[in-house]
């Protein structure tokens, strides 16, 4: 069966790198394209099936932005199941005054090169606590396409997805600092996974990974 992987904020398919995946899955990773200017998660999400083949049962594993990204595309296309880490299921509410403010602080030129940088506070919630986990945070943020990154930030903001989707199987950190696991309720919880558990603790989330996955296989 076809599984395709969606990665984090401007990441690509390295994140997932560290993963063991059992070879009776077709494993594909969707590759971020640029985004049109204000362009909705919606359009986005149904230009990307461009690099899908829907016509055969298929998986959807989602990262971090990428489990928002798997639930927008379950509008458009049909999963047999989405496997969401270190992300959420519905949409975060966020006040309209703090909406507000992040949409201005990502309007100033300074937010770019600000969230791209890497430092003890960038590692701290990421859970990157390790040279191990450093290294590809650092090459990750310092690939991030800044429009894309900003972009991304503001339709997050705006997402809109009250209710879970079905099929859909989350995995969460305990000690997730970016979304914290008191504000979701994950299928299942990596005891001191931080955001880049997908990475640090790989042998567990493969696991899981394999076995939910092949519960789908016909």
């Amino acid at each position: 069966m076809n599984v395709y992987f969606l990665s984090g904020l401007g990441a690509d398919k390295r994140v997932f790198s560290k993963l063991k995946l059992d070879d009776r899955f077709n494993v594909h990773y969707i590759d971020w394209i640029p985004p049109k200017k204000k362009e909705p998660l919606y359009d986005y999400a149904l230009r990307l099936t461009a690099q899908m083949d829907t016509t055969k049962p298929f998986q959807l594993v989602g990262l971090s932005f990428g489990g928002i990204v798997a639930s927008e595309l379950s509008k458009i296309v049909h999963p047999e199941q989405i496997i969401i880490i270190s992300s959420t299921p519905t949409n975060i509410p966020i006040s309209k005054f703090n909406r507000g403010l992040i949409k201005f602080l990502l309007a100033s030129p300074f937010a770019a090169p600000l969230l791209k940088s890497t430092n003890s506070f960038t590692y701290k919630y990421f859970g990157a606590d390790t040279p191990e986990l450093k290294t590809p945070l650092k090459q990750i943020l310092h690939d991030t396409d800044s429009k894309f990154l900003k972009w991304a930030l503001t339709r997050m903001t705006d997402w809109k997805h009250p209710n879970k989707v079905e099929n859909l199987f989350h995995i969460h950190g305990s000690a997730d600092r970016l979304i914290p696991l008191k504000i979701v309720k994950p299928d299942t919880v990596i005891e001191g996974g931080g955001h880049l558990m997908v990475y640090a603790q790989h042998e567990e989330i493969s696991r899981i990974l394999n076995d939910e996955l092949a519960r789908k296989l016909k």
